[in-house]
């Protein structure tokens, strides 16, 4: 039997600004620096604040955070490809926003919900995420209202 002894170096990545969030992996490593020069970034996904990028139900480890930090990095480089791309701008320009908030939005016809899907906005800002929601819901189901958390943001008359 042979025994051989190796000795490997591994280079961190870590965050400045969450020293905990740390990575061995070097595309990360751009992620971080990003993350680190804009300091909204590290409380739109440490915090509840966000619906859609926060921490809504998961934990705050920060493995958890790393991912939670990959995913709104990955959608805020696609801004006009699809509506995860628009969420994560909106989010990144108007987190600081009074009355930042999120929300379930849910289109209905005569009966039923038939889409849905989660939302931040704020007060000022709530008839142009109205309208993107709309836009993105397509003209598929007759459209008779639209809901935020179950309450009635917009009704339309046929």
């Amino acid at each position: 039997m042979k025994t051989e002894t190796q000795t490997v170096v591994k280079t961190i990545y870590r965050s400045e600004v969450i020293p905990e969030v740390e990575t061995d992996y070097s595309d990360l490593a751009k992620i971080l620096k990003w993350a680190d020069a804009n300091p909204y970034v590290w409380h739109i996904v440490t915090h509840n604040k966000s619906k859609v990028f926060g921490r809504i139900l998961g934990s705050n480890s920060p493995d958890i955070i790393l991912v939670r930090l990959r995913r709104f990095y990955e959608k805020i480089l696609r801004p006009d490809v699809e509506i995860e791309g628009w969420r994560a701008h909106f989010a990144l320009e108007h987190y600081k926003d009074k009355g930042f908030k999120g929300g379930l939005f849910q289109q209905w016809d005569d009966q039923y919900p038939r889409a849905c899907l989660i939302l931040d906005y704020t007060p000022e800002t709530l008839e142009e995420v109205i309208d993107k929601f709309v836009e993105w819901c397509g003209k598929t189901h007759n459209t008779r209202r639209i809901t935020i958390n179950e309450e009635i943001v917009r009704e339309y008359k046929n």
